[in-house]
């Protein structure tokens, strides 16, 4: 039986963050502010596939055993080869073997040509031909072992199972690639045909040519890429291709030359609610943790926001962005003593949404404040999150909106 995974969190948003396996033991490296439940080998498995939200592996280097690849693990596929181990059992290509037996299915047109006895004016067959499926030990058979064994090796621990799977490798990883393709198309099976693609998914992601190792490491570092897509997904954010005019641009004008592009700001998520524009900034911060005032967004974090506010408000059209405000979202644990019993974190949907409080400086025109100027700090329950960015959640975005709508008219 695999072992049992061992949870480690890190302190810091720029340290590793995924999992290391060596000689069977499984250490998983997860954010401060994940919590075990019950459940927890389900939110493991979610926080691992939550990796590839990085996009492009180049963007945030893809830690995958001792070879830089460029791939993330296919966990799918490997669940897939798995659960289909459980259900059937070893795949073998099966073959027909024909026989002159009284065993097996009888095979008629073949029995047919078969010579026949001529007794008291009747016609005997006494030589049936019949059929069995019997399994070929062949190629096709290792390398599905193969892909089973890495499988269970890399994510067994998430069922309580004893798996042996004795299998050796005796060619390529390229080979095997070249194999699976020809029997994929070789067949109309669509059973065979999904079985032999999530083969092919994890073939095509083995790190180096050795299918079998006693080491892997999946992971990276500067999880807050992850958790700024994850914020966005959740809270409806326009497109990439929408985004780009919310960009705050700098630019350098040297003697005798033309303007050239400094930098861009980058908002993370822009949301459009109710004809209001709503600002806001994922920040992977501890304080959902540590409640420390230490670990809330700094100056030059809470300026950005105001930045992002002021390009909005005084370059963008007036009927598209009447209304400009700004949030940063920060990742929290509901269940967490010193955020359960206390008063001051206002808590809404079950907990999964909360209300810190808020940001604002002291050299901006207090004659004519702009409701951007105040950057409003929610939490949102990390495991929650894990489990529900795939899709809007519309109840956690009006509470958001209503709140920050209420929190401006007490200004």
């Amino acid at each position: 039986m695999n072992k049992e995974p061992i949870i480690k969190k890190v302190d810091k948003s720029n340290e590793f963050v995924g999992m290391r396996i060596e000689d069977g033991e499984i250490n998983i490296y997860v954010p401060q502010v994940f919590r075990k439940e019950t459940n927890y080998k389900r939110d493991l498995l979610l926080f691992l596939k939550s990796i590839s939200l990085i996009g492009n592996p180049d963007k945030e280097k893809l830690n995958k055993g001792s070879d830089d690849t460029k791939d993330f693990w296919p966990i799918n596929s490997y669940l897939w080869m798995i659960q289909d181990y459980l259900e059937n059992g070893f795949y073998y290509n099966r073959e027909k073997i024909y026989t002159n037996s009284f065993s097996g299915k009888i095979e008629w047109k073949r029995t047919l040509k078969q010579m026949p006895i001529y007794s008291d004016g009747n016609i005997i067959y006494d030589k049936l031909v019949t059929s069995k499926m019997m399994a070929s030990n062949d190629l096709i058979a290792q390398i599905y072992k193969l892909c089973l064994k890495q499988s269970v090796d890399k994510i067994g621990w998430i069922y309580n199972c004893n798996f042996k799977i004795e299998v050796q490798q005796i060619v390529s990883t390229s080979e095997m690639i070249s194999v699976v393709r020809k029997e994929l198309n070789n067949t109309f099976d669509d059973m065979k045909r999904m079985r032999f693609n999530h083969m092919l998914k994890i073939l095509k992601t083995t790190e180096g040519n050795k299918m079998i190792s006693n080491k892997y490491t999946y992971g990276i570092k500067n999880y807050y890429y992850v958790f700024e897509t994850m914020v966005d997904k959740l809270f409806d954010g326009i497109k990439e291709s929408e985004k780009k005019k919310y960009n705050p641009n700098g630019y350098w004008q040297l003697n005798n030359q033309g303007p050239r592009l400094a930098s861009s700001l980058r908002p993370d998520t822009i949301l459009k609610r109710n004809g209001a524009t709503y600002i806001l900034d994922a920040k992977m911060y501890q304080y959902g943790v540590t409640k420390d005032v230490r670990d809330l967004p700094e100056t030059q974090s809470i300026q950005k926001q105001i930045t992002y506010g002021d390009h909005v408000f005084n370059t963008l059209d007036k009927s598209d962005n009447p209304k400009v405000r700004n949030a940063f979202i920060l990742p929290y644990n509901k269940k967490l003593e010193n955020f359960l019993n206390d008063p001051n974190t206002l808590k809404y949907n079950d907990g999964n949404l909360a209300y810190f409080g808020q940001a604002y400086t002291d050299w901006r025109n207090a004659e004519d404040p702009k409701d951007y100027e105040k950057v409003y700090a929610f939490g949102i329950d990390f495991n929650y999150l894990l489990e529900n960015y795939n899709r809007p959640d519309y109840a956690i975005i009006d509470t958001l909106c209503k709140r920050i709508e209420e929190l401006i008219k007490t200004i």
